[in-house]
């Protein structure tokens, strides 16, 4: 099942805001569709492709984290993926009722970007994927309240010239 809803509203003289809430059952397949409702929104705004690929990129990573790892795989549970436009800055907030983001994980959110290394065949298939989203994305924070987690994820895009 996928939900969603869509506000337009302007804000002040030439700021336009725009607003979409998407929420999915936590299956793999439901991916799919959170990734082709972002990318047509975006594309519809005039969003460049490579920034629309960098936010697919960076909300599956956290979608999956939150399935295999807050949800351990259930397929029953609620992920809501708000998508928050003004101007040329996108933040998308993604939130689940799993278990909080474990103390000694915080690192992989916290501490300095490190460069991705070039991978040999002693290198982890697994375990990049937040670093993977830090890489492309501007920001990244976590909070946790009233038993929800809200992973909030902020990239300035650029648009098309039209």
């Amino acid at each position: 099942m996928i939900r969603f809803s869509l506000l337009r509203e302007f804000v002040l003289q030439d700021q336009a805001k725009h607003s979409i809430t998407f929420c999915i059952d936590s299956q793999l397949t439901q991916i799919s569709l959170i990734r082709a409702a972002l990318s047509g929104v975006l594309n519809h705004l005039g969003v460049v492709e490579s920034d629309i690929f960098s936010l697919e990129l960076a909300v599956t990573e956290i979608i999956n984290n939150i399935l295999e790892h807050g949800y351990r795989n259930a397929t029953d549970q609620p992920v809501e993926v708000r998508v928050l436009i003004v101007d040329s800055e996108v933040r998308i907030e993604l939130s689940d009722s799993a278990a909080p983001f474990p103390k000694d994980q915080l690192y992989r959110l916290n501490d300095p970007v490190q460069a991705l290394e070039d991978p040999s065949e002693d290198w982890p298939m697994r375990g990049h994927g937040l670093q993977i989203v830090r890489q492309i994305v501007d920001s990244i924070e976590l909070r946790t309240e009233q038993n929800q987690n809200h992973m909030t994820i902020t990239k300035n895009v650029t648009f098309i010239k039209q």
